[in-house]
């Protein structure tokens, strides 16, 4: 956990930079982890030479803040991600199932105007939801829905637009250390790598980085893990997490990067800092703020609809399976981060091995009694939390049969895929699959509509 000296300060600073949307509930959290980017991240793979591609940087920096925040409940002062998707959750889970609520003893001409008044703000979400899809410029995932974020070039590291320098001091004396709840996180042993991707060590060193992100990732959405690529010969396993080689790291995705970090450190061990009398931590650092062209909040702050199957609050209820409670609208972008204290012995030998150094990710050891990370990282966010959703619970059913849930097959569907969107857990594939009678899950086709029970 980070110390309040640090985390307050930090927090006001943000608020005021940031403002606060009128009665909105708005924190701020630090990233448990951390989330590493390097230019390559935001040039069109393969072609470093034509540097900087805008394009490139939407769909990073989209995939970057489409993950739902888990823990800004829970009184701790920083989150980590969960495996379910913003947009998805959005639209699948609240936007495409919603429908008037109408209880039974709503006068006929009131059912009619409040039946006309929401089938306009639904269908201005819905154009909204199609006509800002944007195709890869990668090739390898199908249309996802763009973020923009302002400044819109705050990527760039040849860019001060939006940067400006900060500095945070943690007080203590030689009886209350300043760092005293910083924490070291270790990077795991071969073995405890092993354990998290669910492969013997041995196996794990043979294997790429890019491999080992990808393969905890699946592992972390609750994917079957695929068969591992291993190398010929046996090599160093080249720790992902800590010191990763560019080009080995754009080969996964930033959203994959994020759940994987969580699933190799969620048990990684830590120790507590023992440096005394203060720790100087400063950086450069650009507030970003998220904009989604495609969420329509005009629905979300209407109090007249309901989903089917789902009650009063039941997907923004804190706790739930794929909950989205609280939505990312900011985060920190920090770079040339450098920490001075008194380090003690203690604390420089575990720099040499560390991750992080309390929300920081770290790849160098301390030299000269500063602890420094050049590169480009997100060190926090910005939540807002949203509205009770759906607003309503379902009226009672009526004698009439209602019409089953159905969903259309586009290009790139899997069963999978499609569990996870509906029910926030891609594991109930079989749900689907005998519900509509589908033998071979691999023979879904491209217009096929599939009933969701």
């Amino acid at each position: 956990m980070l110390t309040q000296s640090l985390l307050k300060p930090v927090q006001d600073w943000i608020r005021t930079e940031f403002g606060t949307p009128p009665g909105a509930s708005v924190v701020f959290r630090f990233d448990r982890f951390g989330v590493t980017l390097t230019d390559e991240d935001f040039m069109l793979p393969g072609r470093p030479e034509l540097g900087f591609s805008p394009e490139m940087a939407i769909e990073r920096f989209s995939d970057l803040v489409n993950r739902v925040p888990v823990g800004v409940d829970d009184g701790d002062e920083d989150v980590t991600f969960s495996e379910i998707d913003v947009d998805t959750s959005y639209f699948f889970r609240l936007v495409s199932p919603s429908e008037p609520c109408l209880p039974a003893g709503l006068p006929g001409p009131a059912k009619e105007r409040r039946i006309g008044a929401f089938s306009t703000l639904k269908a201005e979400a819905l154009k909204l939801w199609e006509t800002q899809g944007l195709a890869s410029v990668t090739g390898q995932i199908r249309e996802f829905r763009p973020c923009t974020p302002a400044p819109i070039n705050w990527y760039d590291s040849h860019s001060s637009t939006g940067w400006q320098p900060r500095t945070f001091t943690v007080a203590g004396s030689d009886q209350a250390p300043a760092a005293q709840t910083l924490q070291w996180r270790m990077t795991p042993d071969d073995a405890q790598i092993g354990k998290a991707v669910q492969l013997p060590a041995d196996e794990v060193r043979k294997m790429p980085a890019s491999d080992v992100l990808r393969r905890a990732a699946r592992l972390q959405r609750g994917e079957p893990a695929v068969a591992p690529q291993i190398a010929a010969a046996p090599n160093v396993l080249m720790k992902p997490i800590l010191k990763p080689l560019p080009s080995d790291l754009i080969k996964v995705p930033v959203g994959d990067r994020i759940l994987a970090k969580r699933r190799l450190l969620e048990t990684a061990p830590v120790r507590a800092a023992t440096t005394s009398s203060q720790t100087t931590v400063s950086f450069d650092a650009c507030l970003v703020r998220i904009d989604r062209p495609w969420l329509f909040w005009p629905l979300l702050m209407d109090a007249t609809w309901d989903v089917p199957g789902i009650g009063k609050g039941g997907v923004t209820q804190p706790g739930g399976l794929g909950a989205l409670t609280w939505l990312p609208i900011g985060m920190l972008a920090i770079r040339n981060l450098r920490i001075a204290a008194n380090w003690s012995p203690q604390d420089i030998e575990a720099s040499a091995t560390a991750t992080n150094f309390g929300p920081f990710a770290i790849s160098e050891k301390i030299t000269d009694g500063v602890l420094t990370a050049s590169g480009l990282q997100i060190s926090g966010w910005q939540f807002q939390q949203l509205p009770v959703l759906p607003p309503n619970d379902e009226p009672p059913a009526t004698p009439a049969p209602t019409p089953k849930k159905q969903y259309t097959v586009v290009k790139g569907d899997t069963l999978w895929g499609i569990a996870r969107m509906m029910y926030g857990d891609g594991k109930k594939w079989k749900k689907i699959a005998d519900a509509n009678h589908i033998a071979d899950a691999n023979k879904i086709k491209v217009g096929q509509r599939l009933i969701i029970p």
